[in-house]
């Protein structure tokens, strides 16, 4: 009858700690800012894009899971995504993305990868670049 108690506990105590862990309303938060290294004002119209993307596939697009957009663009210019932890999935690659754009002309890209830690909330620094012209 001890072990049996004693059994008894311990899943009680293993489910307990489980529920704990398994929160199906998690999210993970992914924020920092975009800057460009340039000392201009950019017009008022000009549109930030900042994108989460699944970058794990490398011979095809990356998947994008979130975007935000926004006009009246300054350097640094904060972001901040709040995403299920559902929509990431174990052993998949992901990056932010950023861009800045005046109509149709793109002005600045970010040209290099900027992973993300999604059990970090550490915030990102994404450098956009100005694009030639």
């Amino acid at each position: 009858m001890n072990n049996w108690l004693t059994s008894a506990l311990s899943v009680g105590a293993i489910v307990t700690v489980l529920s704990g862990c398994a929160t199906p309303n998690a999210s993970v938060e992914i924020q920092g800012e975009i800057w460009f290294k340039e000392r201009i004002a950019l017009p008022s119209d000009a549109i930030l894009t900042v994108q989460v993307k699944d970058v794990s596939l490398m011979d095809a697009p990356a998947v994008v899971i979130a975007e935000l957009e926004r006009s009246n663009v300054t350097t640094p210019a904060p972001f901040q995504f709040i995403i299920p932890a559902d929509q990431f999935e174990q052993g998949h690659t992901y990056a932010v993305g950023a861009k800045i754009s005046l109509g149709d002309k793109l002005m600045f890209i970010s040209t290099q990868s900027y992973p993300i830690d999604i059990s970090s909330q550490a915030p990102m620094s994404v450098l956009v670049q100005r694009v030639g012209r």
